[in-house]
């Protein structure tokens, strides 16, 4: 088994469970090795500490798969690993109430670097850069027979691009999907384009914060920006909303969120769906005098590195600030940002700020994030990277 030596003792830190080695803690690699290769983390005295898969291509340069020095990376090492995270959905399915739901969360079910999004009997996977596609591809056959194994049959898997953007995908089970599914959750029904769509296709994250504003949102006018395919439009809709607006730039997501109207059965909330820009659309209804009771605001990341996080500081601000102009007296706003290297603190900030330029004063309500189907590791809290806020403001 090939080696790479440690710079300084990270043992204590690993053994807490977080599941990286960055490039700067590595004194010797050897040369050759290839992306994705198992190899073992040794300290200066060539003492075994842990055993992972090589990434030449990024700041992380070893995602830690294992600390036991007799486990081998082998279909027993998958089978186990993905019975675990099958136990975890199963006993939290009467919270999920869908037939949607996030089985592999990469880190936190200590298959670093590997998701995989079931809809209904329709899996979707996705590779964290081209080392953790390396590492898994071969095993995919093992994965998918310990999550049938472990009560989630997949009739086919799709292979996202990289990180779940846009791009070549294929097939590793199945047929290829040529037709959205239709997936439930709760009452609602959205379709998913599986190939084409955000992320897996889908906001699996977003599930138990679409079911509270769907709990506040009787007799309300709700405005839904970044809007995507509707999900928060039809929470809102099913929980009695009086009228429901959807703002996206992208004009395909627009029309499945109406389709997703009449997928669920909404015919009593009339929907105002807009294809525009976030920004223009809120100052022109500010200009006109328009509010609404609840808003929410979940956009894409403004920050999708380290790098980006300046820049991204101050379009929260700016987003903010605009969304809260927007509400009504005594209404709700609820904001999201999916960004790990935002973090919380920072984020309130950002809303603080951004409550603050508006002249508005802000009671936050409750806090939030992703579901039971998305684990964090609590010595990693960059696996906690959706971040929600609810706030009355008055």
């Amino acid at each position: 088994m090939p080696a790479v030596v440690l710079a300084r003792d990270l043992a204590r830190h690993l053994r807490l469970g977080h599941p990286w080695i960055y490039l700067q803690a590595l004194a010797r690699v050897p040369s050759g090795l290839a992306s994705g290769a198992i190899v073992d983390v040794v300290d200066g005295q060539r003492q075994f500490v842990a055993r992972g898969f090589y990434d030449p291509g990024g700041p992380i340069a070893v995602r830690v798969l294992t600390l036991d020095e007799g486990e081998a990376i082998d279909a027993d090492f998958i089978a186990a690993r993905v019975a675990s995270a099958c136990a975890v959905r199963r006993a939290a399915r009467h919270l999920i109430d869908s037939d949607a739901l996030r089985l592999l969360h990469g880190e936190a079910d200590r298959l670093p670097g590997l998701v995989l999004d079931c809809y209904g009997t329709a899996g979707v996977m996705r590779f964290d850069g081209a080392a953790a596609e390396a590492a898994w591809r071969p095993h995919v056959a093992a994965v998918v027979a310990a999550a049938e194994a472990g009560g989630f049959p997949l009739a086919q898997v799709w292979a996202r691009g990289a990180e779940g953007r846009r791009g070549p995908g294929s097939a590793l089970v199945g047929p290829a999907p040529t037709v959205p599914v239709t997936m439930r959750e709760g009452a609602a029904r959205y379709e998913v384009d599986l190939v084409a769509g955000q992320k897996t296709g889908f906001f699996l994250d977003q599930r138990e914060n679409r079911r509270l504003v769907g709990s506040l949102a009787d007799g309300a006018a709700v405005l839904n920006l970044y809007g995507y395919t509707g999900g928060f439009s039809v929470s809102a809709a099913l929980g009695g909303a009086r009228h429901v607006t959807t703002v996206d730039l992208a004009g395909p997501a627009i029309a499945a969120a109406t389709r997703n109207f009449a997928l669920s059965g909404v015919t009593s909330t009339p929907h105002e769906p807009v294809v525009g820009d976030v920004f223009e659309y809120l100052a022109a209804a500010r200009a006109r005098g328009q509010i609404w009771d609840i808003v929410v605001c979940d956009p894409p990341s403004f920050a999708p590195s380290e790098r980006a996080l300046p820049q991204a500081l101050a379009a929260y601000r700016r987003l903010h600030r605009a969304a809260a102009e927007v509400v009504a007296q005594g209404g709700l706003l609820a904001v999201a940002s999916c960004s790990s290297h935002l973090r919380e603190r920072d984020f309130h900030q950002t809303i603080a700020d951004g409550l603050a330029a508006a002249g508005r004063i802000g009671k936050l309500v409750t806090v939030g994030g992703a579901g039971p189907d998305h684990p964090v590791v609590p010595a990693f809290p960059e696996g906690r990277y959706l971040k929600f806020a609810l706030l009355a403001l008055a």
